[in-house]
């Protein structure tokens, strides 16, 4: 049976929302909604994984660079992140200030326009350095690690515009007698959906990455068109996929079709859509479902037994756009394992899927103690094993080797794909 209720979102309870309830029960077999002819599930690059949450991926064949990479301690690039913040704080506090002075309603009602234009301006801006950057990666005309410092840019501050939005949201609890237009509304949720899908979990690692917390190297795969980036940090695998050519924001809503204008039905064609996508999630729980304004998306949100799972699904092309998954490292399920000895140096790989979690030990093959030592993949570093000789890493496409060094000694591993 389909619940609604209203999901309590980082902004108002003016966000409409369906809430499916979380639990174990079968997907429901006829919605009320018919699906036009036109949505069609062939063109949706989703790769189905064993008992976890299927996971959205740039097919082999258009993937044009992939490498391990990370960004190193940047201080310009932090600087200029910091700056950016900063101004965009200070923006929203002076927004907040001019709205609780303003005299009259007419006077709100300018200062929320002027304030959501400029938000909907540096979205398409952040959007435009993100595309730019990743079409410059996949022709090489720019290196990983500078794709990764855009991303890293537009990250933070597709965060802090967020924060600007729930500014504006939130400004009529200081007038009672004001309240934001349906206008204004609507266009404080069509950019928020899109900030939304600026905003992810590698996106935030590269933050960590950049004030030298962390030493692990992300692996990206980027098309024209695409990117995927994928990390971990020692306790969660971290995941982001955004396929720019699956979102057509001119197309119309084809749920809201489906569904002959009825806004509650809509939903059910969007649940029937995901049900083909994530048919393990679906076998477990259903998800909650968000639209945003115009934008023409929907974002399926699940907290899964091996971890989360967001997806950003256009209603225009009905396929997912852009996915953020975590998944917990100790319920990752291990499908092969390569072990190699060189002198006393013991090395084992424990594979999961192509782009999945990946786990290398080091050991001392005469007493099986734990060895700290350099790990390589395809002749990039991506880390090292540390004193427990244990380093989780991402498992890179096609045949890859891995090379352990440790003192003077040397174990590599040739490992194919299958």
């Amino acid at each position: 049976m389909l619940v609604y209720a209203e999901v309590m979102r980082p902004l108002s309870a003016l966000l409409v929302a369906l809430l499916f309830v979380a639990a174990a029960v079968t997907p429901v077999a006829a919605l009320t909604a018919d699906r036009p002819a036109s949505i069609d599930s062939t063109h949706q690059s989703i790769t189905p994984l064993n008992n976890t949450t299927n996971q959205l991926a740039i097919p082999d064949s258009e993937v044009s660079r992939s490498t391990y990479s990370d960004i190193g301690v940047d201080v310009g690039t932090a600087v200029q992140t910091g700056s950016a913040q900063l101004h965009q704080r200070h923006d929203a506090l002076a927004f907040e200030a001019r709205f609780e002075r303003a005299d009259s309603n007419a006077a709100r009602n300018r200062l929320v326009n002027e304030q959501l234009a400029a938000v909907e301006t540096q979205q398409a801006e952040l959007d435009a350095r993100q595309d730019r950057a990743m079409r410059q990666y996949a022709v090489g005309t720019i290196s990983a690690a500078e794709f990764l410092r855009v991303r890293m840019v537009v990250n933070a501050e597709a965060a802090e515009l967020l924060s600007t939005l729930r500014s504006i949201d939130s400004a009529p609890d200081s007038e009672p007698g004001y309240a934001l237009s349906a206008a204004a509304t609507s266009q404080l949720r069509t950019v928020e959906g899109e900030l939304q899908t600026l905003n992810g979990p590698v996106g935030d690692r590269l933050r960590a990455d950049a004030a030298g917390a962390s030493e692990r190297s992300v692996y990206l795969e980027v098309s024209n068109g695409a990117y995927m980036l994928a990390a971990s940090d020692g306790e969660k695998y971290l995941r982001e996929t955004r396929l720019d050519y699956q979102r057509s924001a001119s197309l119309p809503d084809q749920f809201l079709a489906a569904a002959r204008n009825d806004s509650d039905t809509r939903f059910s064609a969007a649940d029937e859509r995901a049900s083909e996508l994530y048919t393990w999630l679906y076998e477990r729980q259903r998800p909650s479902f968000t639209y945003y304004g115009t934008s023409g998306i929907y974002e399926l949100t699940a907290t899964h037994p091996n971890g989360q799972l967001t997806a950003y699904i256009d209603a225009g092309t009905t396929n997912v756009f852009y996915e953020e998954q975590t998944r917990d490292l100790s319920g990752i399920e291990t499908t092969s394992t390569e072990t190699g000895v060189n002198g006393s140096l013991r090395v084992t790989v424990q594979r999961s899927v192509e782009t999945g979690p990946l786990l290398v030990s080091a050991t001392r093959n005469t007493t099986g103690d734990a060895v700290d030592a350099t790990v390589s993949i395809n002749g990039q570093r991506v880390g090292s094993t540390g004193d427990d000789g244990f380093l989780w890493t991402v498992e890179p496409s096609g045949d890859y080797t891995v090379n352990v060094t440790a003192a003077d000694e040397r174990t590599v591993l040739d490992i194919a794909d299958v």
